[in-house]
Parts: structure tokens; sequence; C-alpha cells
């Protein structure tokens, strides 16, 4: 006769409980996967691919931002070079307009930390990621890591500026928050898209250049002084709510977005949009290893202070706020329930007056463009620049959301 050993109850209990939490572990440290995927461009010419990485799948941006999980953003770079001041400025505005006053005041080191990061001229092929774990974001381009933010919270309130209330534009968030779903092609050139042995090399003295840079810098650091600046505690998010522009427009019946969907004439054709010229690429391989290494750095970018970092981004919601007050939606655009988002390049000197009008991205409607143009226009002189930030002009990105209510 066999006789087998009974393992006691109470041994078995610590084996199930050992059990489950190596699965929670398992679980708590799961690597995310592609959630979804966009392009964005600007001035009609693509500039990269963007990928959003989740651990749960999902086609709700309110549940990826709660989500307390591990999380990515990936950008790789198709256009021939993606400047790193116009880059950081995406980020900088992007958390200005979807963020309150006190998130923004709260996360200002951090965003200086994470801007004063961005230093390299991205080049086509370069892969930049920001990578949420437990407890740390981790900034990487190219394999080398760029810095590290202790803060979680951090990484969810820049991805506000893809997938928040005023994204990039309407149809990036919708692909990013995609519920895994990937056009193929594009998953194609996404995977194609990566740098050469030679330009990681780069990469990596440069990190290491502007590495030293920071840590001089860090020994200088003070606290944050309190900015003033006149801003309701709560700005609106979704702001300009194009909406509740002056206009009569409670006399226009306007169904619910599901009823008009369903009533929508068929759109005007959405206009052609004019290729910019060509740029001729610059012959690197005729300058010497140190001037190469100079030139993809920016030479006249200044570090960013937790200080003028807050002031500059609680501007920039001043700005958009009062820009709200002077859209108006048109009423052919009203008739016909068209719908976008158009994103203006606005110049204005320390005064507030506009000095120019640049077009980055259009809606599907020439009635909508040009209804976003003039609204900047009658909002000028816009709010005078803060005595403390430098400069004679201030250039900003102006989304303007028309949307039906």
């Amino acid at each position: 006769m066999i006789r087998t050993k009974k393992t006691p109850i109470s041994q078995i209990g610590r084996l199930i409980t050992i059990a489950a939490l190596s699965i929670a572990s398992l679980c708590a440290s799961a690597e995310p996967t592609i959630n979804g995927m966009s392009t964005h461009s600007e001035l009609g010419k693509e500039q990269f691919i963007a990928a959003l990485f989740t651990e749960t799948l999902t086609d709700s941006s309110r549940d990826v931002l709660l989500a307390d999980e591990n999380k990515r953003i990936q950008v790789r770079v198709t256009a021939d070079r993606l400047s790193s001041r116009r880059f950081k400025r995406m980020w900088i505005e992007g958390m200005a307009i979807n963020a309150s006053p006190a998130e923004l005041e709260k996360q200002a080191q951090n965003m200086a930390d994470f801007s004063n990061m961005l230093k390299i001229k991205m080049l086509q092929g370069d892969i930049f990621t920001i990578d949420r774990g437990s407890d740390t974001v981790k900034v990487i381009l190219n394999g080398v890591q760029l810095g590290e933010i202790e803060s979680t919270q951090f990484f969810d309130l820049l991805l506000r500026a893809w997938i928040g209330p005023v994204p990039l534009s309407s149809e990036f968030r919708s692909k990013l928050v995609a519920n895994g779903k990937v056009e193929s092609g594009l998953q194609s050139r996404f995977d194609e898209t990566r740098p050469s042995d030679e330009r990681i090399a780069t990469v990596d003295e440069l990190a290491q250049s502007i590495a030293a840079r920071h840590q001089e810098a860090s020994e200088d650091q003070t606290d944050i002084p309190k900015v003033a600046v006149d801003l309701p505690s709560e700005p609106t998010v979704a702001a300009p709510k194009i909406a509740t522009a002056p206009l009569p427009t409670a006399k226009v019946d306007i169904a619910p977005p599901a009823a008009v969907a369903a009533t929508k004439p068929t759109p005007e054709p959405p206009k052609a949009k004019p290729q910019p010229k060509a740029k001729p690429k610059p012959k690197l391989a005729m300058a010497p290893k140190e001037e190469l290494l100079d030139d993809e750095l920016e030479e006249d970018d200044l570090d960013f202070t937790a200080e003028s970092l807050l002031e500059q981004q609680l501007y920039i919601a001043k700005l958009k706020k009062w820009s709200s007050k002077f859209m108006k939606y048109p009423s052919r655009a009203l008739s016909l329930s068209q719908e976008g988002i158009v994103r203006l390049a606005v110049t204005i000197d320390r005064e507030g007056k506009v000095l120019n009008i640049e077009s980055v991205q259009n809606s599907d409607y020439s009635a909508l463009d040009k209804a976003a143009e003039k609204g900047v226009k009658r909002a000028s002189p816009f709010p005078a620049m803060p005595e403390k930030m430098s400069g004679e002009q201030f250039t900003f990105s102006l989304p303007v959301v028309f949307q039906l209510k």
C-alpha cells in the first residue's frame, strides 16, 4: 500500500495566499499594449505617429486617465525634423488648457523638469517615449533615458494634452482610445519607423551633456513662489466653447448630437490643404562631429524654472479663456450641423495686440476656419504679457472648438 502524506489545511491556505500574491504581482507589472494609434500633422504635413499603450484596453478617455496602471505614450517621428521647442510647446499648452490652476501649480516643478529634458531636435525615425510605471515616469529617446519624474499623476495630467477635453484634434483622440483597434497600414509604418545605430549613439552623447547641465542647475533650485494670475479657480477645460458664443443660437433648432448625426445633410467636401514646399535636408556629413552635436541642441532654448513655466501656462489659459468671448458660430455652419476643431498659431506683442495669425490645423469646413480667424481679430488686444515674461512677442496655439450642443 502506498501512503501519501497529508498536507495540513493551514499550509494549503498559505500556499493559496502565496499563489494569489504572485498572480497579483504579475498583473501589477503587466506590460501595456497598444490601445490606439494616430498621426499628427501641422500645416498639412505629417509630423509623427502617436501610440497610446495601456494595460486595460478601452474606448473611454476617462477610463484611461483614471486607471492606476502602467501606461505609455510613444511618438515616432515621420517629418524630416521636429523642433524641440515646438514639441515641448505642445505639452505645455496642452496641459495648460486641460488642467486647473491648482493642478498646474502642483506639477509646476515636474513640468519644468520635463520641459528641460526636451533639448534635442528630433529627426525622422526617432522614437520618443514617456513610460508610466508603478511610481515613476521615465522619459526616453531612442532607448536613452533623458530623465525620470517621481509622480505618476504627472503622466496622467500630461496625457490630457492628447485625450483630454481639448485634444490636438477630435479624430486624434478617438483613434488613441480605440480599444486596441489599429489600421494595419499605420501599424506597419509605426513598426518600420526606427532610428539608426549612429543616431542612437548621437542621442546618447547629447543626453549625457544635458544631464550634466541639469545637475548643475539643480543645485540652485529654490521653492516655487506663488504666481498671482487673475484666473477662475476652475477654468472651462473645453474652452473656447463656441456653442455659448454671443449669437442668437438659442433660436436655432439644434438637435442633440445623436439626432444630429442621423439627420445631418451631406457635408461639404473637405478643402484641399496646400502642401508646403519641401525643405532641403541639411548636409550633416560635411560638419565636424562637435558642430553636429551642437546643431542637435536648441541654441536659444532657455531652461524653465517652475515659476516661469507656471506663469506661462496660466497666461496661456487666460488667453484661451479671453478668446472664447469673441468666437461666433457661423449661421450656415449651424444650419448644416457642421462641427470641427480649428487650431491657430497666434503671435501677440507685449500689450496683447495680434501681430500674426497662422492656421496650423483646419477643420473640414471653410466657414469654421474663417470664423476662428475672425474671432481672434475681434479678441485683439489680448491680455498683456506678464511683466516677468521675457521677449517682445509671444506665440501660442489656440484651439477653437466648434461643437453643437
